[in-house]
């Protein structure tokens, strides 16, 4: 396959030769458009025309996502005409394929990203099955629980029935996508069980700082006397969150590494 992107490297590198009396301000100012300037530019290659055309050419979906596919197995990253390209063919139902099937993680956050981009509906289900499998690729399983954060009542039945035999890091993910969700005594149990048992109170107490339920506050406060600063520091900020308050010199951390 075309090495589109070492074509643009290659343009920019002669471009950068040839105005070498620019300062560097002046280049940077001019480097701005020269992408949009490359794409136009006619190469044999191609078969007599430009990176632009090449890929204007191309309107079937499963040829284009193919290529998405073949240049991540190659290790390399997609070339933004690509990317464009895909975004303006209706790629859904390949793009849906590739997250679901078995490809690299890499292509996968690249179709994601696309769906997201293009405004497309998100097979949801998949992101959770995702998230849930701690074998999969940490990248992946952030995005996956980035984008189902701004879907989080959609999401929130098939994430409560993953409770029960969750790990302490994965009902972490879930709360950070819950508290983005309706108000649920399942949430309010899930974010006391993280605090009192979890191995990461700062992070928590942030997540029950977001959620807002004042109860919280009962187990917040002891909490208070017997913790590091940087864990104080965050549970007191979920106390004024709540709508509590914590004075001053209730601590004295002075001697606190």
């Amino acid at each position: 396959m075309i090495d589109f992107d070492q074509l643009f490297t290659t343009y920019m590198q002669e471009w950068m030769e040839k105005n070498s009396s620019l300062t560097p301000d002046e280049m940077e100012d001019s480097a701005l458009t020269l992408f949009d300037e490359w794409k136009n530019v006619v190469y044999e290659e191609l078969g007599g025309i430009s990176p632009k055309q090449y890929f204007e050419k191309i309107t079937d979906a499963n040829e284009l996502v193919n290529m998405l596919v073949s240049v991540a197995n190659e290790g390399s990253s997609p070339s933004a005409l690509l990317l464009d390209r895909i975004a303006e063919v209706d790629c859904t139902e390949q793009l849906y394929a590739v997250i679901s099937g078995d490809y690299s993680a890499e292509v996968k956050i690249e179709a994601i990203n696309l769906l997201f981009e293009t405004g497309a509906t998100h097979p949801l289900d998949k992101y959770v099955t995702i998230l849930a499998n701690e074998n999969e690729d940490e990248g992946l399983r952030e995005l996956c629980v980035e984008v189902s954060c701004q879907y989080a009542d959609e999401v929130s039945d098939m994430l409560y029935a993953l409770v029960p035999t969750a790990s302490y890091p994965l009902k972490g993910l879930i709360a950070e996508i819950l508290v983005n969700a309706k108000k649920d005594e399942r949430t309010y149990s899930l974010l006391e069980d993280l605090f009192k048992n979890g191995n990461n109170v700062p992070l928590y107490a942030g997540f029950i700082g977001k959620y807002g339920d004042e109860r919280a506050m009962t187990y917040l406060y002891p909490a208070l006397d017997n913790c590091n600063y940087v864990d104080f520091t965050e549970i007191r900020n979920a106390i004024e969150q709540l709508g509590g308050t914590v004075d001053d010199e209730y601590r004295d951390f002075s001697s606190d590494p």
